[in-house]
């Protein structure tokens, strides 16, 4: 089985919010096979900047990406997290 790229879009309560703190803080509570490859801030609006989580996990964890999101959810400051793509790996 190969790896697999899961890209969260993470919203966070309000535009005061430090988002790297806030990317410490899931990374965390990831589990234990599931690894952050790579953030990004996305701008929304008027201030307003999303995260965007690239993961790296393996193809046959025993981890649905409900799960994830509701682990991700779990965070404090995080309004909404929710994946908007997913990809394998391979090179």
């Amino acid at each position: 089985m190969g790896d697999m790229i899961v890209v969260i879009k993470v919203f966070p309560e309000d535009d005061r919010v430090d988002l790297e703190s806030l990317s410490t803080e899931i990374e965390k509570i990831l589990p234990e096979k599931v690894r952050l490859e790579k953030k990004e801030k996305e701008p929304l609006a008027f201030g307003l900047n999303s995260l965007l989580l690239y993961l790296i996990m393996p193809e046959d964890i025993e981890l649905s990406m409900d799960q994830l999101e509701e682990k991700i959810n779990s965070v404090p400051k995080v309004n909404h997290a929710e994946v908007i793509s997913m990809h394998r790996v391979s090179f």
